[in-house]
């Protein structure tokens, strides 16, 4: 199975941190780079501050580029190496000097497909956008349009983890894992993601590290792969609850 670690790339320094922390763990072998416009760092930017011994794969945002243009990285993509991206439909910008289009996922995957046919793609995979056949139909045409497979927002309920897998059997799929630890935290996912909390549910670090064993777990029994979202806590003690 494959483990991907998410660093959000603040800034140089912090980046270089995140992997000196990582790199203890030799179980992750790819580093994922969220593209937030509240840094001065692109996703894509990020990449040459990865080490070579990490698969890099920075998230492109659809709405932030024109389907009537060229793809603007294609250049940049070859001369740094870059051969997997996340998709993600992107939110709109609370600056709105940032330019965006009305950019389609599936449209921009299907782009990508045919400007770099050797790109790796992977899709975003949302649990909670709707409903459950809702999202399984747009992942199917996701892949139809190009996407080599799936990363998830996070789980926090294996219940629901399972249902999912069962019609994704066979299918490359990155089950995202989040730690919440505050009340508040989890209210935000709830109300921003509309996220599923089960009743055993506690914000601390020893349920946290429990459920991402449990999903850990799920993976390597499945065959599926897992995504790391270490959002808000001590990323050393985290990974060492993990995979110790």
């Amino acid at each position: 199975m494959n483990i991907s670690l998410e660093i959000v790339p603040r800034d140089e320094p912090t980046i270089a941190e995140n992997i000196a922390i990582a790199s203890r763990f030799p179980e992750i072998t790819l580093i994922n780079i969220p593209d937030l416009l509240r840094f001065p760092i692109r996703s894509w930017e990020a990449c040459p501050f990865i080490p070579a011994t990490y698969q890099s794969i920075p998230h492109l945002r659809a709405i932030d580029f024109n389907m009537d243009e060229p793809f603007p990285l294609t250049d940049y993509f070859r001369n740094h190496h870059i051969d997997t991206v996340l998709v993600v439909a992107g939110d709109p910008p609370q600056d709105m000097k940032h330019r965006v289009f009305p950019t389609h996922t599936t449209d921009f995957i299907k782009k990508l497909k045919r400007e770099l046919p050797a790109l790796t793609i992977y899709a975003a995979f949302d649990p909670y956008r709707s409903n459950i056949r809702y999202e399984l139909d747009y992942l199917k045409a996701k892949e139809d349009s190009g996407a080599d497979g799936f990363m998830s927002q996070p789980f926090f309920d294996v219940r629901l983890l399972e249902i999912y897998a069962e019609y994704l059997e066979g299918r490359t799929v990155f089950w995202g894992v989040s730690p919440v630890l505050s009340e508040k935290s989890r209210n935000y996912w709830e109300a921003r993601n509309r996220a599923i909390f089960p009743r055993s549910f506690r914000p601390d670090l020893h349920w946290n590290i429990s459920f991402g064993r449990q999903v850990l777990q799920f993976c390597k029994t499945h065959r599926f792969d897992l995504y790391l979202m270490p959002i808000r806590v001590d990323l050393d003690i985290y990974l060492q609850g993990l995979f110790s």
